[in-house]
């Protein structure tokens, strides 16, 4: 059933097309059903390099599954679809591989770090276009100690405070992703250095005003789960973000949503 939102605007199914939104953008797509049946695709000859091809972009999409699982604090500041950006980043690493392995080439980001650093988790504003400072950090693999400074913030001019929020606060995180390789035993991709985690929360700031001026803030922490042991084909990714906030019911500030912006500041 389709449905109207606005003069221009519809979703649902009208036949066979599918009108659909996307977060982060205000435009309607549309999708026409139909193309080979599953079942086809599984069992036909001719779709053989489509199942490889599918094979190795499920390899992409679970690459960008461990990565997020890892950072439940970062989905309310995305403020678009981060995972299909993460897949298209994932997939270029993937074929820097041997073609001849098609369908179990495997994604060594350890090897092409670079194509993650940078990557911002919001598109209508960046880090460096709300934090006007020069944000530095460091990660040391051989101990897990992680350092972040940011200069005194001059909020009239170093804060751009797009929806006039009262509060703000710096967050960090650090993560650690591995490898993907394809396992012949399981018939599918995984992990190469396969270790359970416990999810690690942000480190945050208290919260400061949003007028005035505020200290140089260092944060030094140390990564249990991170230190010499650490194999070579594990990645560390260091996040950096800024929350806006207002007060709540009970007078204690509360983060809003798709206010903030955070992004990827070092790899190693």
């Amino acid at each position: 059933m389709a449905v109207v939102r606005g003069i221009n605007q519809i979703t649902g199914t009208i036949e066979n097309v599918t009108y659909y939104t996307m977060h982060g953008s205000d435009k309607v797509f549309l999708r026409r059903k139909g193309g080979p049946t599953k079942y086809r695709i599984q069992t036909d000859s001719n779709y053989a390099k489509l199942r490889l091809n599918n094979s190795e972009w499920k390899g992409c999409a679970f690459m960008t599954q461990c990565f997020r699982s890892q950072m439940p604090d970062i989905k309310p500041i995305e403020d678009y679809p981060v995972c299909g950006s993460l897949n298209a980043i994932f997939k270029k690493i993937q074929k820097k591989e041997p073609v001849a392995n098609l369908g179990k080439r495997s994604i060594l980001l350890s090897q092409n770090k670079d194509l993650l650093n940078g990557f911002s988790f919001s598109r209508k504003q960046a880090l460096e276009s709300i934090v006007k400072v020069q944000i530095e950090s460091s990660i040391d693999r051989e101990s897990g100690q992680i350092q972040v400074y940011i200069p005194t913030i001059n909020t009239r001019m170093q804060l751009y405070n797009y929806q006039k929020l009262p509060y703000f606060r710096i967050a960090v995180d650090l993560v650690a992703i591995s490898d993907l390789v394809y396992s012949e035993s399981e018939s599918k991709f995984i992990c190469e250095y396969n270790v359970k985690r416990d999810v690690k929360n942000w480190v945050k700031t208290e919260w400061f005003p949003t007028a005035g001026v505020v200290p140089a803030i260092q944060l030094n922490f140390q990564h249990p789960d991170f230190g010499p042991t650490l194999p070579d084909c594990e990645t560390l990714i260091l996040i950096v973000g800024v929350e806006f906030g207002k007060m709540d019911d009970n007078l204690i500030p509360q983060a809003v949503k798709y206010a903030g912006s955070a992004k990827v500041v070092k790899v190693g």
